[in-house]
């Protein structure tokens, strides 16, 4: 397990916009890994909800990403290429302003100008996520997306 890991909820948008999809439960943690370097990692939830050592996605933290804290304790950001933007809502604001912390200094505040808005389609959609039919879980979600980077 990842020291400093985080119980999160992933949520996604397609670049072509749209509404935020629920991609499911994990821990968030800011990590070192090769080759990428420094990396935003999310572990698996198992059944239990305790952190699992799998990791299910790793995004590498490269210069000139924009990471944008919403509120306490969301904090969200888009792929590049793709277009596709991602948001974690942390369980509370400390664990939130950790990871920032980590982050830091490509974190930076949000303009002011659909914040609201975000945030409230990202309510929307954490409260209508259900239990993954099946048992699919958060590894078998990302992959259906094909998201990562290269």
């Amino acid at each position: 397990m990842a020291s400093g890991a985080f119980p999160v909820h992933l949520l996604h948008r397609g670049g072509g916009g749209g509404q935020w999809r629920s991609v499911g439960a994990a821990y968030a943690a800011v990590t070192f890994l090769r080759p990428q370097g420094k990396s935003l990692v999310l572990y698996a939830a198992g059944a239990d909800g305790q952190q699992q050592r799998r990791i299910v996605f790793a995004y590498p933290v490269l210069p000139g990403d924009a990471f944008e804290r919403l509120d306490g304790a969301t904090l969200s950001w888009a792929e590049p290429e793709s277009g596709d933007e991602f948001a974690l809502c942390f369980h509370d604001d400390a664990a939130c302003a950790a990871v920032c912390g980590a982050l830091s200094p490509v974190v930076r505040s949000p303009a002011v100008d659909g914040v609201a808005e975000t945030l409230a389609g990202l309510r929307v959609a954490r409260e209508e996520c259900a239990p993954a039919a099946g048992g699919v879980d958060i590894a078998a979600r990302l992959a259906q997306l094909s998201i990562g980077r290269p």
